[in-house]
């Protein structure tokens, strides 16, 4: 998952508000991950990847970043090892479940439907809900409200107010403003001023006073630095 539109996403959080459970199949094998490597898995994702032959993929679904650490290596690559663990796991689950000698009652309501998964070439990725949903809230504020706040922060210099997934810019018009205002309280302000904002739209608690939401910034560092260009603003 990347953005909160993401089908991972929307899946994930039906799950994280009860609305929906993982399909037995991925519940035994969250339940043998959980073990495995003491995590908390928090949902696990099927699809396919269309632009590698329809490859099949399982994403690894944990509640917080702390948790896919677990499962990179020393360069920060995805562990080859714990993945392939992972995918084999996995394939002796379905196997399991397709033992053709079960009774018709254990195979009509315990049994989910293993057919629907193909593990020719699986790739196992892990991945983490909240910081996405932290992107979430910040963009369910209606850009009316953002428009609103601007007009009234400009007696405080406030040129800008530039959303990018979980963090908001607010960009003065001078370096010297920044320092200014950091020095005079007024940064601190307008931090807590945004973050009561955000928390009404909160809805797993996700943003706390300590979470990095908020960063300062100048138009004459946009100008100077990024050629006043948004593209290149977005790729520093």
């Amino acid at each position: 998952m990347i953005v909160s539109t993401d089908p991972d996403y929307l899946d994930t959080k039906l799950v994280k508000q009860g609305v929906k459970k993982l399909d037995p199949i991925f519940q035994e094998l969250a339940n043998w991950i959980n073990q495995k490597f003491d995590t908390q898995v928090l949902n696990i994702y099927y699809d396919k990847i269309d632009v590698d032959k329809n490859r099949p993929r399982i994403s690894i679904i944990f509640e917080y970043y702390q948790s896919v650490e677990k499962f990179r290596d020393q360069i920060g690559n995805y562990d080859t090892e714990k993945q392939n663990l992972i995918a084999y796991q996995f394939r002796q689950i379905l196997k399991s479940k397709s033992i053709p000698n079960r009774s018709f009652f254990d195979r009509l309501f315990k049994k989910s439907n293993t057919s629907q998964f193909d593990t020719d070439r699986l790739l196992i990725i892990f991945t983490a809900f909240e910081p996405i949903a932290r992107e979430e809230v910040n963009h369910k504020i209606h850009q009316a409200e953002i428009d609103k706040l601007k007009q009234e922060l400009s007696s405080k210099n406030v040129w800008e107010i530039y959303r990018e997934f979980a963090i908001t810019t607010y960009f003065f018009y001078t370096d010297k403003q920044i320092e200014d205002y950091k020095v005079d309280g007024t940064t601190k302000i307008l931090t807590q001023q945004y973050f009561d904002i955000l928390k009404k739209y909160d809805e797993f608690d996700y943003i706390k006073s300590g979470t990095n939401f908020l960063v300062f910034d100048s138009k004459e560092n946009f100008d100077k630095n990024f050629e006043s260009n948004w593209f290149w603003y977005s790729r520093r």
